[in-house]
């Protein structure tokens, strides 16, 4: 049965970048998922691309096209004004990861995956790939 993961921009940036130090296993863990669907919120999807945008060309063609084969949640004003709130709670994270973990809840996600071990108990669906 295919599971809904909602992915982190700390995964996705991880598989596109091979000196990155979690790229192994943010590589084999999307290999595991073919057949799970792949969520990413609007915010993560800037959040990855500004690197390739620097580099430009083949870099940027690499993280457009793994990133249209996820689906790209908009950020209102609802996922927005929860976001705060959680952000509020949880001091460490940032806006961008209050709004990931919003948005895994908002679809109901089986996962939601980062190597950012801060994440932690804050979401019951929070794995490190």
């Amino acid at each position: 049965m295919a599971r809904l993961i909602v992915l982190d921009a700390s995964v996705a940036i991880a598989a596109l970048a091979s000196d990155d130090d979690h790229h192994r296993s943010a590589s084999s863990a999307l290999a595991g998922a073919r057949d799970d669907e792949l969520v990413v919120a609007a915010t993560t999807r800037a959040e990855v691309l500004v690197g390739p945008a620097r580099s430009g060309g083949e870099a940027l063609a690499a993280a457009r096209d793994f990133l249209d084969g996820c689906e790209t949640i908009p950020v209102g004003a609802g996922v927005a004004d929860a976001a705060a709130v959680v952000k509020a709670h949880h001091r460490a994270l940032s806006v961008p990861d209050a709004i990931t973990l919003v948005v895994a809840e908002s679809i109901d996600a089986d996962l939601v995956w980062t190597f950012d071990r801060r994440w932690r108990g804050l979401h019951s669906q929070v794995a490190i790939p």
